[in-house]
C-alpha cells in the first residue's frame, strides 16, 4: 500500500487536537487524538514501512504518550513525536539483536558491565594460575561469590550495540549523536574493531585540545571508557589517564566526576561542560 508522507504530514502539522481543551471538550479531544494516532501511523509507514510496519503497537503506544505528554513549549509535535519513536525504535532494534545474538537470554545492564570487569580483571591476573585460583582470586576482588564469576565467565564477551543507531527514517546514523556526555559509553561497542575506531576518533579529538585541559579531559574520558581497554590499547593512545586506570586496576573502581573536579579545583557543573564540549569534537570527527 502507498503511503503519501507530504499528505500525513500535513494532517499531523494542521491538526487540530492541539488548540482543543481536553478538560472542557474531552469528546472532540479524543476523536482528534484518534485521528492524530492514525495519521502517525500512516506518516511512519510512509518513511519505512517495510521495517516500521510489525510494531504497530509500539507506535500506538508511543504516539498516544507523545500526545499526553505534549505542550507547545516542546516545539512542533511531529518533531517531538520523531524523537520519541527513533528513541523506541532504537530500543526495538537493540533487543532484537541482544535476542538474535544471545538466543533469547535477558542481559542487563548490570550483568553487561560484570562481564567487562571480569573479563579486565581476569587479564590482569593472568593465565597461569589454576581455575580454581583464578575464580576465588577474582571472586574477592569482584566481591561476587564464586558461583557468579563462573556464570559471567559463561556470558564472557557479551556486550550491546554498535557505533550506530536509528535515525528517523530507520536508517543507521553516529551514535554519538545520542550519548548524553556523562554516559559510561563503554557499553555501546561490541567488537575489537570497533573499539578501536572509536578510540581512534577519541585521540584525535584528544590532540586537538590545548595543554590546559588535557588532563582534567583525561581523567573524564578515561572513567568512561576503561573498561572496554585492554592492556595494548593503553598504550598506544595518549588520552587514556594514566592515574584512572592505575586506579581500576588495584581497586576495580573508579574515581567520581566529583572526585575528579576536586582534583583540579573545578565545580561538577564546570568539568560536564568540559566533557559534554569534547564529545561535540568527537562527533566532529565523524
Amino acid at each position: 500500500m502507498y503511503y503519501d508522507k507530504k499528505k500525513y504530514e500535513q494532517l499531523i502539522m494542521n491538526s487540530p487536537l492541539f488548540s482543543i481543551d481536553r478538560e472542557t471538550e474531552y469528546t472532540a479531544f479524543k476523536r482528534e487524538s484518534y485521528r492524530m494516532v492514525e495519521n502517525l501511523y500512516c506518516y511512519l509507514l510512509s518513511i519505512n514501512e517495510k521495517d516500521y510496519e510489525p510494531y504497530g503497537c509500539e507506535i500506538t503506544e508511543t504516539a498516544t504518550r507523545c500526545i499526553n505528554n505534549f505542550s507547545p513549549d516542546k516545539g512542533l509535535f511531529l518533531h517531538y513525536f520523531n524523537a520519541a519513536w527513533k528513541q523506541e525504535y532504537s530500543h526495538i532494534v537493540g533487543v532484537k539483536v541482544q535476542d538474535d545474538k544471545y538466543r533469547g537470554i535477558k542481559v542487563t545492564e548490570a550483568d553487561r558491565r560484570a562481564v567487562r570487569k571480569y573479563t579486565r580483571l581476569a587479564e590482569q591476573l593472568g593465565s597461569n594460575i589454576s581455575s580454581a585460583e583464578l575464580y576465588e582470586r577474582l571472586s574477592e576482588a569482584m566481591e561476587l561469590p564464586p558461583e557468579r564469576i563462573i556464570e559471567l565467565e559463561k556470558l564472557g564477551g557479551m556486550t550491546v550495540g554498535a557505533d550506530t543507531c536509528i535515525s528517523d527514517e530507520g536508517d543507521a546514523q553516529s551514535i554519538w549523536d545520542q550519548i548524553p556526555a556523562d554516559e559510561d559509553i563503554s557499553m555501546r561497542f561490541e567488537s575489537e574493531e570497533e573499539i578501536e575506531s572509536v578510540l581512534g576518533r577519541i585521540e584525535d579529538a584528544f590532540c586537538s585540545l590545548q595543554a590546559r585541559q588535557k588532563p582534567i579531559v583525561s581523567d573524564l574520558i578515561t572513567i568512561r571508557i576503561c573498561e572496554m581497554l585492554t592492556g595494548r590499547m593503553t598504550e598506544r593512545f595518549s588520552f587514556i589517564s594514566e592515574s584512572v586506570m592505575e586506579m581500576w586496576i588495584e581497586s576495580g573502581r573508579l574515581p567520581t566526576q566529583r572526585e575528579i573536579a576536586e582534583k583540579f579545583g573545578r565545580n561538577e557543573a564546570s568539568i560536564s561542560r568540559t566533557i559534554k564540549d569534547f564529545i561535540e569534537k568527537i562527533r566532529e570527527t565523524d
